[in-house]
């Protein structure tokens, strides 16, 4: 059994020290990395994209030789991970000795941590796995219009309990997003533009599929009200300016002895 420690760090210091660790080869393109690894006790590629700069993806697909354990540093009370399993099963838990949670063939689990407990992952000897992990960081939080998406992942999935998971079944619009995503091989800036499009498509169909249906009628009247409001604004300032308009040729047409009826 191999157990295997990921220290927090910048993403390039975590690749690298993989990449030392077990004799990989490294690619890097701009805000894409590939990881290519080959030794006795697992073999396969870790791909990731980062953008926003507050969303990283990351695919794995991996055979391994021997029963690993993976142990990632405690996320920051401010994350929020998804992971998605395509192919095989795995497990998770909070600590080495927490509770374990099957993650298997097109099933799915958002995690979210208030507590300083690192997130182990179990990986069974002669078994292949692929899955694909979403990581949101909203302290990159600012507020402006650019990050809507953040903000509604935070009001939508940090208001938990600590150290929170939610195993659910992959519904056949983020299956399609998974496949879609994993199929885009290419690198380059179109490629890139695609895969950042997929990604932020995927999110947005989550916070919607975790957003209860009395919130989202809440969240309907109050748009509606809002879309009346402007439109009421809209008319007046139409009005004031029709108003202004009377005033202007009552005034002209007196000064200049000129009658309208």
């Amino acid at each position: 059994m191999k157990n295997i420690y990921l220290n927090s760090g910048s993403i390039n210091d975590v690749f690298n020290d993989i990449k030392s660790s077990f004799e990989g080869v490294l690619k890097v393109s701009n805000s894409e990395f590939n990881l290519a690894l080959d030794c006795k006790f697992f073999k396969g590629n870790i791909d990731l994209l980062t953008f926003n700069p507050a969303i990283t993806s990351i695919q794995v697909k991996m055979s391994f030789l021997d029963d690993v354990t993976v142990s990632l540093e405690s996320f920051n009370n401010s994350s929020i991970v998804f992971a998605y399993c395509n192919d095989g099963n795995f497990r998770h838990s909070f600590g080495i000795s927490g509770e374990q949670t099957n993650l298997r063939n097109q099933q799915s689990v958002i995690i979210t941590s208030t507590k300083s407990v690192n997130t182990i992952l179990h990986f069974k000897k002669n078994s292949i796995v692929q899955f694909t992990i979403i990581k949101a960081e909203t302290s990159a939080l600012k507020q402006s219009a650019d990050d809507s998406l953040l903000s509604n992942l935070k009001n939508t999935f940090l208001n938990k309990q600590a150290n929170y998971i939610y195993p659910d079944r992959q519904c056949i619009k983020i299956e399609e997003m998974i496949n879609q995503l994993k199929n885009k091989t290419n690198k380059g800036i179109p490629s890139f533009a695609l895969k950042k499009e997929i990604i932020e498509s995927l999110l947005l169909l989550e916070i919607d599929k975790n957003t209860s249906p009395v919130l989202k009628m809440t969240q309907a009247i109050k748009g509606t009200v809002l879309k009346q409001m402007k439109q009421t604004k809209k008319i007046q300032r139409i009005l004031n300016q029709y108003t202004l308009n009377l005033q202007y040729i009552k005034v002209f047409s007196s000064k200049n002895n000129i009658f309208i009826k």
